[in-house]
């Protein structure tokens, strides 16, 4: 059984906070005496309003000519206004007492480059009214260390997840960002990386391949094969990328990333249940600009990237970039052999040319070699398949969780073209290029976004986790996309504004799947197929504004999709690697739908800075084939339905920008029709086969939330959680079978209650601290991401323990930013854990043990 999770982490960004502000009290000035309240040091913090609310005006007199300040007020306490149009404000705002208090401001903080000194007036002293008054020189600064000028409001970033740039707190889903500067301060390198820093996400690469499964919500597809596609869309720069296997790549020179949660179609060209990721890339500059970035770390990893951009004609913007990464090897063999070392490399150019005033096309050219080698399983308990059908013996369990083992039979070797002990590896190789035109008019702005991409898969894994040919396995995949989608988005803040757009898909997928059996049944099996899909949709959203402070927003998309499976064949091969079933093959399998998808949402805004909406979507992810195994060609062809959700969602976003504060809440249920789980099935004549299949009614419920807090000068906070539980509401699957003369029998389980898989809990948090030394820049942070116990419907033995990883951060530069030092560590208590445990034969217990801890240096020159 697992051990059972500790939780302190959530407490993490209140324990910093508490122990920051005894450290600020300390210093500062106490206030004065209040009849109604105790004396409690706080310290004062500026505030520069963003949207001027509770501006106050200037310092007024009284009858007898002493000077009244103006106040403001935050939570229960009152600060005096220094300045007009600044706000000063406890730093311990939201945990005071519940009585007010008036009391002198500190002094101004420094000057900043985006804010010159004021002239003040001679500060005063406190005295009767018309005594006299004596000026206090100010005082000089004793140390060159300073805090940064202000807290300054929390960041805002503009996003384009509704195809307009928008403020996302005026946008009613439920929606994380994350900045350019926090991936590379935590050292993103790929999506399995994006799950530590943002809620409700989960990324794991199914059996330890290089192809990840996502899991919004607990919303996801565990499946390891090439041909069906996830519930989770992936685009990059509005460009889907539906084939699984090609998502898990470089992740470099991007602008930042949007994370969707709950069903998506009415904006997008794609339909998806889940959620979607939006990797939105740096566009080309008006001017010269370059950066060149060196990174090393642990375990001899390396990492290159840069870029150059500017205008290269007049109208014609170009931004080279490219990322290289090595090395990295952690795990190694009993003979000391290391596995785990990356070598991937990635090219992109954009170019955007003004072809005239209203008419704009931009050409997206990208190209990445990925010839990595695999990530290596290891045994949580005895091998035992072996043994169980008398042709080996039991291999022992392993108790290194940086130990794995490889190799395969000469018969499986000869057939995927490998030695019998080559390393496991994932090459992968993609190109293809994008082309967008926009057209603006009066009224709207018309957009072509046309692409072609390509992608290749080459990968040899071992699924028993050891030098025995159980289950090793080989992939040699070929998928051709194309894509085009036209749409009208409306301009200008009217009363109503709206999109409409339709779209067209086509994938092309050439795939063979070979397993290595021969050490457990004494044959090697394989798949060969080709499928085709076609999608063609149209959809439409628009907004509008039945009050100044609410609003109404309806969307609809109608999808077609025609799915194809061509000359699928299964075969066995003997020891000599001839084929013993030619005939055990199909002609030809498809799968057709036309589904419509919607969405109703209401939206109201009680104040500037806080929105309140509530919605009810459907979304729909297509239907597919379980293309992976090889018993009988028919029956494990037999296609899965479309899955269709119905989402309810309520939520809130509140900014409060005299705290420096953000909060957003979500809560959402799920009611699921034909849920896609990864089960079995039973052929009358092969017995147990592994298959796709659809629950028919299923459910989950849940909710995120987001904090970001700037407390103090220099200070910024951050914390998010996500909650999910859910359940199967009608499900029999296929438990085992049973057999009578020549024929196989089911023996179902009814699943009614079974908790779906997901992680029930998802925390995230950041402190970091910014300040000033001389003429440069400094930073230091602390971060954590912690996942509860991950629940398998294969039984608890494959649970996954949840686990808390902890990380720092540290950075160096000057103020113009021409050069930057900084250095990172990752899981730096060194945590022991599995991201993922399963089976591929009975007997055969494996799992994917997460990274150890991680260190490194980066530095960074920009012209």
């Amino acid at each position: 059984m697992p051990q059972k999770a500790h939780h302190p982490a959530p407490l993490f960004g209140l324990a910093l906070f508490v122990l920051g502000m005894q450290q600020s009290w300390s210093d500062a000035h106490s206030p004065p005496a209040d009849a109604n309240c105790t004396e409690t040091p706080m310290l004062p913090v500026k505030f520069r309003p963003p949207h001027r609310l509770f501006r106050a005006g200037p310092d007024t007199a009284t009858a007898s000519g002493a000077v009244k300040p103006k106040t403001g007020m935050i939570g229960c306490l009152r600060a005096k206004i220094q300045r007009p149009g600044e706000y000063y404000t406890t730093a311990g705002a939201l945990l005071c007492c519940s009585t007010l208090f008036t009391y002198p401001a500190l002094a101004a903080q420094p000057a900043s480059p985006d804010r010159p000194a004021a002239k003040h007036a001679p500060a005063k002293t406190a005295g009767t009214p018309g005594a006299p008054h004596k000026t206090v020189p100010a005082q000089p600064t004793k140390s060159p260390v300073r805090s940064v000028t202000s807290t300054g409001p929390v960041e805002e970033i503009m996003v384009t997840s509704e195809h307009r740039r928008q403020n996302p707190q005026k946008i009613g889903i439920s929606l994380s960002i994350i900045s350019a500067r926090e991936l590379a301060a935590r050292n993103v390198n790929d999506v399995f990386d994006l799950q530590y820093l943002t809620p409700s996400l989960q990324v794991t690469p199914q059996f330890g391949s290089g192809q990840p499964d996502f899991e919004i919500r607990g919303i996801g597809h565990q499946d390891y094969g090439s041909s069906n596609v996830s519930p989770v869309g992936v685009y990059i720069d509005e460009v889907a990328n539906p084939v699984p296997y090609a998502t898990n790549g470089l992740m470099f020179d991007i602008a930042r990333v949007e994370v969707l949660r709950g069903p998506q179609g009415t904006l997008y060209g794609r339909n998806t249940t889940g959620g979607a990721i939006n990797y939105i890339l740096n566009q080309p500059t008006d001017t010269l600009k370059a950066a060149v970035n060196v990174q090393a770390g642990s375990f001899s990893a390396q990492k290159y990237d840069g870029y150059v951009s500017g205008p290269v004609a007049r109208g014609i913007k170009m931004r080279l970039s490219g990322e290289s990464q090595q090395g990295g090897a952690w795990q190694y063999s009993d003979a000391g052999a290391h596995l785990g070392n990356v070598n991937r490399t990635a090219l992109r150019l954009l170019t955007d040319i003004s072809l005239t005033d209203t008419l704009k096309a931009q050409i997206n050219l990208h190209g990445s070699l990925d010839e990595s080698d695999s990530t290596g399983l290891h045994l949580f308990g005895p091998l035992t398949t072996a043994a169980t059908y008398g042709t080996g013996p039991v291999e022992p369990q392993d108790y290194a969780r940086d130990v794995t083992h490889w190799g395969t039979s000469a018969s499986f070797a000869r057939l995927i073209g490998v030695s019998p002990n080559a390393k496991p590896y994932h090459h992968v190789k993609t190109g293809g290029g994008n082309f967008r035109l926009d057209q603006e008019f009066s009224f709207a702005t018309l957009s072509n976004l046309a692409s072609y991409d390509v992608s290749d898969r080459r990968e040899y894994d071992n699924f028993d986790a050891s030098s025995m040919a159980i289950a090793d396995v080989a992939f040699n995949s070929r998928a051709n996309v194309f894509q085009d989608e036209l749409r009208l988005v409306s301009k200008g803040n009217h009363r109503l504004s709206w999109i409409a757009g339709v779209y067209y898909g086509n994938e092309y997928l050439a795939d063979q799947y070979l397993s290595g059996f021969m050490d457990a049944f004494g044959v090697n099996q394989g798949v060969f197929y080709s499928q085709t899909v076609n999608t063609i949709s149209g959809f439409g959203q628009a907004t509008y504004k039945i009050l100044p402070n609410l609003t109404l927003t309806g969307g609809l998309r109608v999808e077609h999709e025609s799915r194809e499976l061509h000359n699928y064949r299964a075969y066995s091969y003997d020891a000599a690697g001839d084929i013993t079933d030619p005939d055990n093959s199909v002609r030809k399998r498809s799968l057709d739908y036309t589904l419509p998808s919607w969405k109703a949402e209401l939206q109201y805004t009680p104040t500037r800075n806080d929105m309140v909406y509530a919605s009810v979507s459907r979304g729909i992810n297509s239907g597919g084939f379980t293309t992976y195994n090889t018993s009988n060609a028919y029956a494990s062809s037999n296609p899965y339905q479309p899955e269709k959700l119905l989402a309810y969602e309520i939520g809130n976003k509140l900014d409060i920008p005299q705290a420096n504060l953000r909060l957003n809440v979500s809560a959402f249920y799920y009611d699921y029709h034909d849920q896609q789980v990864l089960s079995a099935e039973v052929n009358s004549q092969a017995g147990l086969i592994g298959a796709l299949v659809n629950a028919p009614r299923s459910h989950m419920a849940g909710g995120e939330f987001e904090l970001d807090w700037s407390p103090l000068p220099g200070l910024t906070l951050t914390q998010s959680g996500g909650w999910a539980v859910g359940q199967f509401d009608r499900f029999r699957s296929v438990y085992s079978d049973y057999r009578v003369g020549d024929t196989f029998y089911a023996i179902y389980e009814n699943k009614k209650g079974v908790s779906l898989p997901a992680p029930k809990l998802t925390f995230n948090g950041s402190a970091t601290y910014r300040w000033q030394i001389g003429r440069y820049d400094v930073s230091l942070g602390m971060n954590y991401s912690l996942r509860s116990t991950y629940r398998s419907l294969f039984g608890t033995m494959y649970n996954v323990a949840g686990y808390t990883l902890w990380g720092a951060t540290a950075s160096f530069a000057p103020h113009n930013g021409r050069w930057s030092l900084s250095a990172f560590g990752n899981n730096i208590f060194d945590k022991k854990y599995d991201v993922t445990r399963n089976f591929f034969l009975s007997g055969d217990n494996i799992a994917l043990a997460g990274m150890p801890g991680t260190y490194g240096i980066r530095f960074g020159v920009n012209y």
